[in-house]
């Protein structure tokens, strides 16, 4: 349940976040490559779905803004930080649609699905670029020195995230995957992104580095707790709450930490698993073995572990409280309890 001051900055937010996206996209010329400037106004949700059906919730851009209000900075400082974190996040997604070979995102078909593979990955990379000039735009809200680092972090975050996306698509070929590693590739490919949110939060708020160290260790551990509970929907999740099949993950075979858990300690589960075309009654039975055999209840305990470690930092850096204070610890709380 969100708190009412939760959603009255989520009705404040959100449109403003969306009018600085639009207006930071719009400064750039491409007056000679229309239908790349069409290509990437698809993907961000802006062309049929002006009713935000076609893009995501902006969780990234809204963390930044929260973090930098809860230490009453003024959050139009962190627009061309947010705004950055999005489209980078949004070329991230471009190129694993393609890699992942996923038809649809948000509702819709994907950017490869319309255009085709080359011109997807050419405008994936034409919103890299866009997210590196919109972060140099922190030069007019902060200073030279606070916009170079925040380049510097953005670029950072990147190689961590093509790091994480290696790993998965390692792990679709690799037998055996610890569990570790899995929580290594997570931490790469969702962890990095939410913390540099919550960095550049209060990065432009001019916060010491002890707080921006416990910033960032918020974020990391939002993101693992986040991606761990989507593990935990993807095989026990209501289809009706999550958008897509109950146990989407075993009919797809995508090896989440409940699945590794499972082939790591049920010799049942790992028998089921080879099964390359299961049946619905098979899949229901896969997902009953994961939980007899303890996955579901492991799976839970490290969302448990990493909500408090999240907690746990947000409350150490904001000592002093006030009402983003309090939104972003709903959001927060909302974030890592949702429905199953």
């Amino acid at each position: 349940m969100q708190s009412s001051s939760l959603m009255e900055f989520q009705e404040i937010l959100l449109p403003t976040i969306e009018t600085a996206l639009k207006a930071s996209f719009e400064v750039h010329d491409f007056s000679s490559s229309a239908a790349l400037k069409e290509m990437l106004a698809y993907h961000m949700g802006w062309s049929k779905n002006e009713d935000s059906a076609g893009h995501g919730k902006r969780l990234r851009p809204l963390i930044t803004l929260l973090c930098t209000g809860a230490f009453d900075a003024p959050i139009e400082n962190a627009l061309p930080a947010a705004v950055a974190i999005e489209f980078l996040h949004n070329f991230t997604l471009i190129h694993d649609d393609i890699q992942d070979k996923s038809p649809r995102r948000h509702g819709r078909p994907t950017l490869w699905t319309q255009w085709g593979v080359a011109q997807a990955i050419n405008a994936g990379d034409a919103l890299f670029s866009v997210a590196q000039l919109t972060m140099l735009e922190l030069v007019k809200t902060t200073d030279e020195a606070i916009a170079n680092q925040g380049v510097r972090q953005l670029n950072q975050v990147c190689l961590r995230l093509t790091q994480g996306q290696h790993l998965d698509i390692a792990f679709e070929s690799e037998s055996e995957v610890d569990t570790q590693a899995y929580l290594t590739m997570i931490a790469g490919k969702t962890g990095a992104l939410i913390a540099l949110s919550a960095t550049m939060g209060g990065l432009v708020a001019y916060q010491a580095q002890d707080r921006l160290a416990l910033l960032s260790k918020f974020g990391k551990n939002l993101g693992l707790a986040f991606q761990i509970q989507d593990d935990i929907l993807g095989i026990w999740g209501d289809s009706n709450t999550i958008g897509k099949s109950t146990a989407s993950d075993i009919i797809t075979h995508k090896k989440t930490l409940p699945i590794l858990f499972g082939l790591q300690r049920c010799p049942e589960f790992q028998q089921e698993w080879q099964n390359e075309d299961p049946s619905p009654e098979q899949i229901l039975h896969m997902a009953e073995i994961l939980s007899k055999c303890g996955a579901q209840a492991y799976t839970r305990t490290q969302v448990e572990i990493y909500t408090k470690q999240a907690f746990d930092a947000l409350d150490r850096v904001y000592s002093h409280k006030n009402a983003y204070t309090e939104a972003l610890f709903d959001l927060t709380e909302s974030l890592l309890n949702r429905d199953f």
